[in-house]
């Protein structure tokens, strides 16, 4: 019996706000209101996002958001390990026994680093050029950075005189498969750096 007055106050006191809502009495708030009076920079919430995948959106309030990004390019970028190995991650300017390039003054290598300078330092865009996946990975913060390390360290051969690495990089599909996931989740990791910058800096500016 006291429920359907209940009902019928509420059912009106709800179509009263849409009525108004309508004919602009009452404002929606917008994105940076949303957000809250967050004092965080654009730069800081794409840092933020680069060391801590969605991490840049809890800065703006936008905890939900940053959860589901975040968990999505973690969970991606560590699909592509377990489905390639974790010699997915091929460092520019070092070979497939995980040790550093040296080239001459004319570009070619050398076995003796006396002989040269590190390819990374002579010739660092024509190394990344050479594997380009790498820029993709390394956007998905730092864990790429320690996938790398330990890349780099099962890569070199069992004896310092050996020429076989503990565990060889691979040319099959499956390892194609996991280079791509690893790199998607970085590029994913950059949508996520850019929006968060963008929305941050809304934010600065609708508290301004």
């Amino acid at each position: 019996m006291i429920r359907a007055p209940i009902r019928c106050f509420i059912r009106c006191d709800l179509l009263r706000d849409l009525t108004r809502l309508a004919a602009g009495a009452i404002s929606v708030p917008t994105m940076a209101e949303a957000a809250g009076n967050s004092t965080y920079s654009a730069p800081l919430a794409a840092l933020a996002c680069w060391v801590i995948p969605g991490s840049g959106y809890f800065l703006i309030g936008q905890r939900l958001r940053g959860t589901v990004i975040g968990v999505t390019v973690i969970a991606m970028f560590i699909a592509g390990l377990l489905i390639g190995g974790i010699r997915v991650i091929d460092v520019p300017g070092y070979d497939d026994r995980g040790y550093p390039v040296y080239v001459n003054e004319r570009g070619q290598k050398v076995s003796n680093p006396d002989d040269g300078r590190l390819a990374l330092r002579s010739r660092l865009f024509p190394e990344i050029a050479n594997k380009p996946w790498f820029v993709g990975q390394v956007l998905s913060g730092p864990i790429c950075l320690l996938a790398a390390e330990v890349s780099l360290s099962v890569s070199h051969p069992h004896s310092p005189g050996g020429t076989i690495s503990q565990i060889p990089r691979s040319h099959a599909r499956i390892y194609e498969i996991g280079t791509l996931y690893t790199a998607v989740a970085g590029m994913l990791n950059l949508l996520a750096i850019i929006d968060s910058a963008y929305r941050a800096g809304q934010t600065g500016q609708g508290g301004r």
